[in-house]
């Protein structure tokens, strides 16, 4: 609040909100503490320039009485809240009803010359801050009021600038976060950040969960020219919270046909890392991951399998029930009948538990009124589980979707076939766990020695690419291609399919 008869601002504190959440957590002994918890302070020349003003009696005010507008900081649509003169006080509101990702609803208008209410602190900014118990040093803002006389002080981006010039005086807070938990309940603690095309991701805020609901991981995920990184807790709505093995490593290629080139390429779409210790997921983890292991299969396989001869008519199951679950060998052939196919045939397959060989195997013909399904007409989607710990390494299928025009492609026992054929190459895995070994690392399938997929080759040379093995400490890196152009465009497709395959039962 500003002090007309003094010419100073002085702070107040109105409330504080302690919250908790295990069995008699919210002592009594606290309260004591709570009212020089911690302190939000503003320099007054900041006051006084944006608040305060030079004591001009007309200044700029937005006008939006009637609701507020949502959007991100620097938002505001125009002529949502158009600006007028005013010659009272401009209240700005803002709530920020998700305070980690900057997303706020504004409210501005100028205050009326009749309401005495409004008169008795003409000059004053109320912040609502929320402290928590990981980040002591960070304050989260969730709501400010501003009542200001300062010209263009109803600016959306006066909230951008409050937050740039707030500072926190810590006060008690050490002693009231002495507990952060349940002492009874172990705890997993995890980085816990998010980044955007940052190649090193420093991350610093750590938080924990109850360690029998939780884990930590890093997702690293690519598509284009974009990299998104994830540290934190593994979701609960995600199926790899059935991982029981630690640590591991889930990734995901895509092998696709360019029609121009007459090649198959190969592209890494995520890589996660899960393991189940405190503070696991360092970001110092990052950089290793995308060559940490990768999956290849033969060009000749893929011509036979996926490609085909180039009929146009090929036999492919249709599931109209939805995913068929069992064993690799199995398929109740009366929920799957075979039909002609002139477009591409899509056939999935999840492995619930890759341990046991249980899959749900899905197929179906590609619509031919839809132009989603022709943008890659051959491909093949695998994502593969390796346990660091176990010796020697061995990938596990979690998930192959496979995009193909060759006859009889859909057939169950394709997927078997595929682990058959299946290389890998390893990368540097030293840095994921001290006691991974990085030599003479293997699936148990068998190697080929046919021609390999454009990234990396199998034993014997390739036309496009040098000679190694597929028993490799150092993978080289992935070849650049046309096909990372389509990936973003994959995913797409990936989210039309599962759309289309929960309404196709």
């Amino acid at each position: 609040d500003y002090n007309e008869k003094t010419g100073l601002w002085f702070t107040t504190t109105n409330f504080v909100v302690y919250g908790c959440n295990w069995n008699y957590c919210n002592k009594p002994e606290y309260i004591p503490l709570l009212p020089n918890s911690y302190q939000m302070r503003l320099s007054e020349a900041w006051l006084n320039s944006s608040i305060l003003g030079n004591g001009q009696p007309i200044s700029n005010c937005h006008q939006c009485p009637e609701q507020a507008h949502c959007g991100t900081t620097d938002f505001l649509e125009e002529n949502t809240c158009p600006i007028q003169s005013c010659n009272t006080t401009c209240l700005v509101l803002d709530t920020y009803e998700d305070p980690e990702y900057d997303y706020l609803c504004y409210q501005s208008f100028c205050l009326p010359p009749d309401t005495q209410d409004y008169q008795l602190d003409r000059h004053k900014v109320e912040i609502e801050g929320i402290v928590y118990a990981s980040q002591q040093d960070v304050v989260h803002l969730w709501e400010i009021d501003i009542y200001c006389r300062a010209n263009d002080c109803s600016r959306p981006g006066i909230f951008k600038d409050l937050r740039a010039n707030l500072r926190v005086e810590p006060g008690t807070l050490g002693a009231l976060f002495t507990e952060t938990h349940d002492p009874n309940i172990p705890q997993r603690r995890c980085y816990d950040c998010y980044c955007h095309n940052q190649p090193g991701c420093i991350c610093e805020r750590t938080t924990i969960m109850a360690a029998n609901q939780t884990y930590c991981m890093i997702m690293r995920e690519s598509y284009g020219q974009d990299v998104w990184t994830s540290l934190g807790h593994i979701s609960q709505d995600s199926t790899r919270v059935h991982i029981q093995d630690f640590p591991y490593l889930l990734v995901e290629e895509s092998i696709l046909y360019d029609e121009q080139l007459n090649r198959w390429d190969t592209i890494t779409n995520f890589v996660v890392y899960g393991c189940n210790y405190d503070l696991c997921n360092h970001p110092s983890i990052i950089p290793s991951m995308p060559n940490s292991f990768q999956m290849r299969l033969s060009e000749a396989w893929l011509n036979t399998n996926i490609k085909g001869t180039g009929q146009p008519v090929r036999n492919c199951h249709e599931c109209p029930d939805g995913p068929q679950c069992g064993h690799s060998d199995y398929l109740d052939t009366s929920h799957c009948p075979i039909k002609e196919c002139n477009t591409t045939c899509l056939v999935l397959d999840t492995f619930d538990k890759p341990n046991d060989d249980l899959q749900c195997y899905q197929s179906f013909c590609a619509p031919p009124d839809s132009d989603d399904f022709h943008i890659d007409t051959h491909r093949v989607e695998i994502e593969g589980l390796i346990y660091l710990d176990k010796q020697p390494l061995t990938v596990e299928l979690w998930e192959v979707d496979i995009y193909c025009q060759a006859g009889d492609c859909s057939r169950p026992e394709i997927f078997t076939e595929l682990k058959s054929n299946l290389t890998v190459v390893f990368g540097n895995l030293s840095p994921l766990t001290p006691a991974a070994s990085t030599s003479s690392s293997s699936t148990n399938n068998p190697t080929t020695t046919t021609q390999s997929t454009t990234n990396p080759p199998t034993t014997t040379q390739s036309t496009n690419n040098p000679p190694t093995t597929t028993q490799s400490t150092n993978s080289p890196p992935t070849t650049p291609s046309k096909a990372s152009l389509l990936t973003s465009v994959s995913l797409f497709i990936s989210l039309l399919i599962t759309i289309f395959l929960m309404n196709f039962h």
